[in-house]
């Protein structure tokens, strides 16, 4: 089971973070949905307190850990938000376990885990992680997800909220994403579903969000102005009234 916090009640949706995060990353997020909802936010495998927990080779067994974690919990019917590589578990989630997920927010995502217009490749982030410390490379790509970088004054707290990770378990993760690719299925998304992205997004590029919107039926598009990777930190007030009216929306 993945480590997760639990805060508010009412019907459940799921936070899911991405590459070298941690639940507690989305804390401002939470706060503000535990006023109507039931929020879990999940660590990922070889991240913050799942840190211990071997990271599967594909993110569809990296899909069924989330689905199980949260249905070991009592919760069958939930909405998934998913963050950057959190948002490829959360898309896998929903191909796989619609029967699970109510609604779906695909938050600086992508359809593929080849990134052409990452700040930096693949292969050169897992360099970074073997030549130096995990946290001091995570410390750096932290400030790629900000327009201002590491003088906003929210990054102390997004490096805080990522310390723990494992080394080889955020390789493992790179591995894992890589090869991944669902575009040929995004017809298949039957749940309404938000696409929302900063658009000065340096490691999903907005391009990518277009493509999601593109690509799955009936899916609503928000791109926020002057943000970067961490849109639901530099303009979280716009960002939390986005999902609480997505979430609400039809809402028994």
């Amino acid at each position: 089971m993945l480590n997760y916090r639990r805060f508010g009640s009412g019907k459940t949706v799921v936070l899911q973070h991405g590459f070298v995060g941690g639940g507690e990353y989305f804390a401002p997020l939470s706060t503000n949905l535990a006023q109507t909802h039931d929020v879990i936010a999940t660590d990922l495998p070889g991240f913050a307190g799942s840190a211990h927990i071997p990271v599967p080779d594909t993110i569809a067994d990296i899909a069924t850990m989330l689905v199980d974690t949260v249905t070991a919990l009592g919760v069958e019917r939930f909405s998934l938000l998913g963050h950057s590589l959190g948002s490829a578990t959360a898309l896998q989630a929903a191909l796989d376990y619609p029967e699970h997920i109510e609604k779906l927010v695909l938050y600086g995502s992508t359809p593929s885990g080849a990134l052409p217009d990452r700040f930096e490749s693949w292969e050169t982030t897992i360099n970074r992680i073997e030549t130096e410390s995990i946290d001091t490379m995570a410390a750096w790509i932290a400030a790629t997800w900000f327009v201002d970088g590491d003088r906003h004054p929210l990054y102390e707290f997004t490096k805080s909220a990522s310390e723990g990770a494992s080394q080889e378990g955020a390789i493992r993760m790179i591995r894992a994403s890589e090869p991944w690719d669902v575009r040929d299925r995004l017809g298949e998304v039957s749940m309404p579903t938000l696409v929302i992205c900063g658009d000065s997004d340096r490691s999903t590029h907005p391009g990518l969000s277009y493509e999601l919107w593109r690509g799955i039926p009936d899916s609503q598009l928000c791109v926020l102005p002057n943000c970067a990777h961490n849109a639901h930190l530099e303009l979280s007030e716009a960002f939390n009234t986005v999902i609480t009216r997505f979430l609400m929306r039809n809402a028994p």
